[in-house]
């Protein structure tokens, strides 16, 4: 029998193999305040469904929880906390930006989660959720961030190099903590935030240069996160594994399969299928994706976080669709 890895390294080449690998992943909107909580969170949800890997998925807060942003779970089925007053309010604090501290306060936290993670997860392979520089940026300083972008850029450059900088460090430490990669989400390639010219300036720049402190990763994956994508502006990005909401997005796993170089992850409706639908549905859409990807290089996964209240039922049915039971 193949281990984990040996599956997801033949998926990875384009190989047959004997089953579908999946993988599915929600967040812990209390637990994700403590390294400890959220790593015995995310291995109890692992112990319960035995999936082909691990998603690590902290809050987008984390990101700029050192610098006083703070988080408020008011009950959003897909875990998201929902953020107080940005802590970067002026140009002149975003330019004298500092790098993030890795050893201690959140950053570091989240990397003791990476560690505690690996360490009970025995053969299963743990990536960690990376947000892109422009995300990190709104997170800092809201909608400022844009306008600086747009009206200052040079200015704006400088505090976004040190952005960059911070996150290629946490990229570097979160591999040397035993990840075997990361699952990188950007959510600036949509028509929704900005034209292609300007996501090229950028958007392109800033993710290559995260997701190229990734290298030694194995298992990267790419998320293109949202509506009205870019996809053909992402499609070239150096990971391994790409993963969009095929179902509501665009396109179909057939479409994008077609036009990178690496495996695709996705093929579930997380809104409609997994939470609302049947056993039967969902064993029909992982079917769907089979024979859109005709078996190979495909994870069976959801098209972005899976929510909260997702009945076991459906999440067994997916297994079982994937594994052929």
């Amino acid at each position: 029998m193949l281990s984990k890895r040996e599956l997801l390294l033949s998926t990875l080449a384009g190989e047959p193999t004997p089953r579908t690998p999946i993988a599915l992943w929600r967040h812990w909107p209390v637990e994700d305040h403590s390294a400890e909580d959220l790593a015995r969170a995310t291995l109890d949800f692992q112990a319960r469904f035995d999936f082909d890997l691990i998603k690590l998925t902290p809050s987008q807060v984390f990101v700029a929880e050192d610098l006083g942003l703070r988080g408020v779970y008011d009950g959003n089925p897909e875990g998201d906390l929902v953020k107080g007053p940005r802590p970067v309010t002026s140009l002149e604090q975003w330019e004298a930006l500092a790098p993030g501290d890795l050893t201690s306060g959140a950053l570091a936290r989240q990397l003791r989660c990476v560690g505690l993670t690996v360490a009970g997860a025995g053969e299963t392979p743990v990536i960690q959720t990376i947000f892109n520089p422009l995300t990190v940026a709104t997170c800092l300083a809201g909608e400022q961030a844009t306008i600086w972008r747009r009206r200052h850029p040079a200015i704006f450059q400088r505090g976004f190099d040190t952005v960059i900088a911070t996150w290629r460090a946490f990229v570097t430490a979160t591999l040397a903590a035993g990840a075997a990669g990361i699952f990188f989400s950007t959510a600036d390639a949509t028509y929704l935030t900005m034209d292609e010219d300007e996501y090229r300036r950028w958007g392109r720049p800033s993710d290559l240069a995260v997701l190229d402190a990734a290298a030694a990763g194995w298992l990267n994956v790419l998320h293109v996160h949202g509506n009205e994508l870019m996809f053909d502006l992402t499609a070239d990005y150096p990971a391994q594994v790409i993963n969009w909401d095929d179902r509501r997005a665009g396109p179909s796993l057939r479409a994008g399969k077609a036009s990178v170089r690496g495996a695709v992850a996705g093929g579930l409706a997380q809104w409609d299928a997994l939470l609302q639908g049947s056993a039967e549905a969902v064993r029909a859409q992982v079917a769907d994706g089979i024979a859109q990807t005709d078996g190979r290089g495909y994870i069976v996964a959801p098209g972005c976080v899976m929510p909260i209240p997702t009945p076991e039922r459906n999440i067994r049915a997916a297994i079982a669709a994937a594994r052929g039971a």
